[in-house]
């Protein structure tokens, strides 16, 4: 590119980003989905990948001529994935993003969103100064009155205030977006190390159950089908490989690369989304049903088929133990450590799990006078129930649809076969069930994400060639001789021989255990979010309802909000309810690059950076819970480092929570903190002296795990670092990883015990009922339609461009939705349409029991369930006049879900209820 067209390309920019696009009619959803799958295809098939950074490759990044500028290397942040990119510089200015070909994350392609970078550095909506309000009346619509103050004027109002919250020992809430994860973590450890306690309150959209089950069946938090050899993969509220997820655009190639090669797609969603639209058959599910059909198959492979993996179940799980018939307990060995007893064959007796030679996987057996079977043959009993007749009544999935299925995914799990990967022999078990976040948004997610992914428990995938793997499950070294920090393995809970999870940062793994957790922690709630009578939670929804209703679990509402890149007014459940959260603060501050809905209620804003003018430490490392742990993924560390200067000089996250530091007097501690966290290495741990700057940690975070040399500097000319994986730290179980995967949660038991022990004590109501041994589906509140007229669910998706609330503000993301002929609208299903009067362009409304409504345009489609409305996002529709592009934009239908609600949460987990069923009728 020449620079003259260089020039022109960012004033074609600049002058976008001030107008709205107007959408192109003339484009179907079907010519626009075709165009995406070649896209798709030509990554996969077609994309040629580079050579990995190295001492000797991936200088050409920074090749540089007088005329036509330079390419500097970074990591995207439009969303999650932190995809390596390299920005095309010329005289200052960024006049092209494209994909890092040195780097795994994205094999040097870059999706729409990626692309569109260069709009949001370019928006003349951002704000680049801290901003204060000087009209004390609040409300979406109602002029804050911003004045612009200086920085240090808004650091000391900061501290101030958070310095009575201090005093007052008042915890400080951080609402928080998963997108800016890293300045999230950072601005915890802000917090905590100058005295205040952070408590979070994240997103509808984060993990609860998702990640807890990951934990339990891969011992990480985030867990993968074995793309590139598997063979038959089934999604159940995912869309993962193809259009989103942690890592999609890592594993796209991979997978794209196993679909080429003869792997069966099978996708359960209410909605054709982008996997969906990919697969090899699409099965619409009545929301919330997925736990139903899923035991069913499971009965069909235990009882009817009998395709299951016997040794994988009597060696790798403790389905051998042995189940009191009256307290639905392991029985154990309390004068041997009290392990587990099983029935060992051999002897014709029962021995602890570690010493049974032969262990009996199905039978009754006479145990002190008492007959007891394992926990296999309960689970068959217990499956039993769900019979494909009774799924199908559930769930409107054909009997015989379920039937197949199962047969299929059995079939193709090759029980027995092993195969040579790099001299290792692995069960090759190429089959995989799959869930996420589409599972876990509703009151018994939990049980729901146990019921799908013990599938792969039962034909024996997990950790198996071709089945479901954990995103990291071992590292052997790090990547410089000597390093001793940054490796790990699994260690076991020695009670039963089940391994122990990894924690999920994005930084480095501790050693966690759900199992030692609810041993030993304590179950008295020291915040309103109670997370201490959820043992096996990662989020903090419970906060929502404390906050606002505090007499409900006798808590103490926080005084002081803090909103990290965030828009709680639109990322949880009713608007109006969430309004009620914001209104219950005395003072909210805030850090994000735009104003938006929930800026009318802040108190006062500093401004982020874009991220292509920031420093963040570390967006990608080697346990990364957005790296995908395949053999063919290496393990990854990268920096996000500036690509041109920050606009008006603002400076990024970490720098401002450094300054302010430093102005408490708690540089010292912050600096402790950051050490800790990023386990720096002594030689380059943080001054205790000095200011903290995003540099500085950026710089020691990268040497440290990288290696002495290799820190801001190298990476800006290389790119990223990598190290190729091992069989030995993905396929752990063939390595000769000691440990089981529990089929039987005995712990539940004692959770559930000293949960409601608890709750007794303090006198408030609390739901015990999801904690049992064995996976079960139950109905969500909403199931059946209680009220004539009511029979609608809105549920929302998410397609590769569409992934935060910021993001339709982008002027090239707008003008992409505008083409796109559903993104904006609302999706009705043919039949449910012609059935009620309403055709394509047609204004309609949705209106739940509590009075609640939203409109849109609707676009009539066969690729949605009768009982269902689909939304892009969930929460579109931006009221906020400080982003005049993404204004009014799409429907929120997550306004429709009831919030506040107890009743609606998931007592496990902390996910919500959103299956609700609402009125849909035409206005115009």
């Amino acid at each position: 590119m020449s620079k003259e067209s260089s020039t022109h390309v960012i004033a074609d920019a600049e002058n976008a980003a001030a107008e709205r696009a107007q959408g192109h009619a003339n484009l179907s959803r079907r010519s626009f989905v075709k165009a995406g799958a070649l896209s798709v295809g030509a990554l996969g098939v077609a994309g040629t990948l580079g050579a990995c950074a190295s001492e000797e490759s991936g200088k050409a990044g920074t090749d540089k001529t007088a005329d036509e500028g330079e390419w500097l290397p970074s990591q995207c942040n439009m969303c999650f994935n932190a995809c390596s990119i390299l920005g095309h510089v010329v005289d200052g200015k960024l006049v092209e993003i494209k994909g890092d070909d040195r780097s795994p994350a994205g094999w040097g392609h870059l999706c729409g969103k990626g692309t569109a970078g260069i709009m949001q550095l370019y928006d003349e909506n951002r704000i680049t100064k801290p901003l204060k309000r000087t009209n004390p009346e609040k409300g979406v619509g109602i002029d804050p009155g911003w004045e612009e103050i200086s920085w240090d004027e808004a650091y000391d109002l900061i501290n101030e205030k958070l310095d009575e919250q201090k005093e007052k020992g008042n915890p400080v809430i951080v609402f928080a977006l998963i997108t800016s994860i890293i300045s999230w973590i950072d601005s915890m450890n802000w917090l905590g190390s100058r005295g205040n306690i952070p408590v979070p309150f994240k997103a509808d959209i984060c993990g609860a159950p998702t990640h807890t089950i990951s934990s339990l069946l891969t011992g990480c938090g985030n867990a993968m089908p074995d793309y590139g050899s598997c063979k038959y993969l089934m999604q159940f509220g995912t869309q993962a490989g193809v259009a989103t997820r942690h890592g999609t655009s890592i594993t796209a190639k991979i997978f794209a690369e196993s679909r080429k090669n003869g792997c069966k797609l099978v996708n359960f969603d209410p909605h054709m989304s982008g996997s969906a639209e990919k697969a090899d058959e699409w099965v619409p599910i009545r929301p919330g049903t997925d736990a139903a059909v899923a035991l069913a198959m499971a009965n069909l492979l235990v009882n009817e088929y009998g395709i299951y993996d016997a040794e994988f179940l009597t060696n790798r799980t403790n389905a051998p133990s042995l189940i009191d018939p009256d307290t639905g307990r392991v029985m154990r060995d309390a004068a041997n450590g009290n392990k587990a007893l099983y029935w060992d064959g051999d002897a014709n007796a029962p021995a602890t799990y570690d010493k049974a030679a032969a262990p009996a996987l199905e039978g009754e057996f006479d145990v002190d006078g008492k007959k007891v079977r394992t926990a296999f043959s309960v689970f068959k009993e217990h499956v039993a129930t769900y019979t494909p007749e009774y799924a199908e009544q559930v769930s409107t999935v054909p009997a015989d649809t379920i039937r197949r299925l199962a047969k299929e995914f059995g079939e193709a799990a090759c029980i027995g076969e092993t195969v040579e990967v790099d001299g290792l022999t692995v069960p090759y078990r190429p089959v995989a069930v799959d869930t996420f976040s589409g599972i876990a948004r509703h009151k018994h997610g939990f049980l729901s994400h146990w019921a799908i992914l013990q599938l792969n428990t039962l034909v024996g995938s997990t950790f198996s060639r071709g089945g479901y793997l954990g995103y990291y499950t071992k590292n052997a070294h790090g990547f410089y001789e000597g390093d001793n920090v940054h490796s790990w393995e699994f260690s076991v809970w020695e009670e039963d021989g089940l391994i122990e999870e990894l924690g999920m940062a994005h930084g480095y793994p501790d050693q966690g255990s759900h199992y030692k957790k609810v041993r030993e922690m304590s179950y008295t709630p020291t915040t309103l979010a109670l997370e201490e009578l959820q043992p096996l939670t990662m989020d903090q929804h419970f906060g929502y309802i404390s906050q606002v209703q505090p007499d409900i679990y006798k808590t103490k509402p926080s005084e002081v909000a803090f909103c990290m890149a965030s828009n709680p007014l639109k990322n949880w459940c009713n608007h109006d309810y969430q309004a009620k959260v914001l209104e219950s603060f005395n003072w909210i501050f805030a850090m994000d690059i735009y104003l938006n809905d929930s800026s009318y209620y802040y108190d006062l804003i500093i401004p982020e950076p874009c991220y292509l003018e920031r420093f963040d430490p570390l967006p990608l490392s080697f346990n990364n819970h957005r790296v995908p742990g395949a053999l063919e993924v290496p393990y990854i560390v990268a920096g996000r480092m500036p690509i041109v200067e920050a606009k008006d000089g603002c400076p990024s996250a970490l720098d401002s929570f450094g300054a302010m530091a430093e102005k408490s007097g708690s540089t010292a501690a912050f600096a402790g903190a950051l050490n800790d966290y990023y386990r720096l290495t002594d030689e380059n741990k943080l001054s205790e002296s000095e200011q903290i700057t995003a540099e500085k940690v950026c710089d020691a975070a990268l040497k440290s795990l990288a290696g002495e040399g290799r820190g801001v500097e190298w990476f800006r000319e290389h790119g990223v670092l990598t190290r190729e994986r091992t069989p030995e730290e993905v396929y752990v179980f063939a390595a000769g990883q000691e440990g089981r995967i529990p089929l039987y949660f005995d712990f539940m038991f004692e959770a559930k015990e000293k949960v409601e022990a608890e709750v007794a004590k303090l006198g408030i109501p609390w739901e015990t009922d999801d904690y049992v041994p064995l996976p079960e589906w139950k109905a969500c509140i909403d199931h059946e339609v209680e009220e004539e007229g009511f029979d609608m669910f809105p549920v929302y998706w998410t397609n590769a461009i569409n992934t935060d609330t910021w993001q339709v503000e982008n002027a090239w993301i707008n003008e992409i939705n505008e083409m796109d002929d559903t993104t904006y609208l609302l999706e009705i299903n043919e039949q449910t349409a012609a059935a009620k009067g309403i055709a394509s362009g047609d204004k309609v409304r949705l209106s739940n029991r509590e009075g609640a409504t939203v409109e849109g345009i609707a676009v009539v489609t066969g690729l949605v369930h009768p009982e269902c409305v689909a939304s892009v996002g969930g929460h579109l529709n931006a009221k906020s006049e400080f982003q005049p592009i993404g204004k009014s934009k799409g429907t929120a239908v997550n306004h429709l879900v009831p919030a506040g609600v107890p009743e609606r949460m998931d007592h496990l987990c902390s996910g919500v209820e959103q299956c609700v069923r609402c009125k849909l009728e035409k206005i115009g």
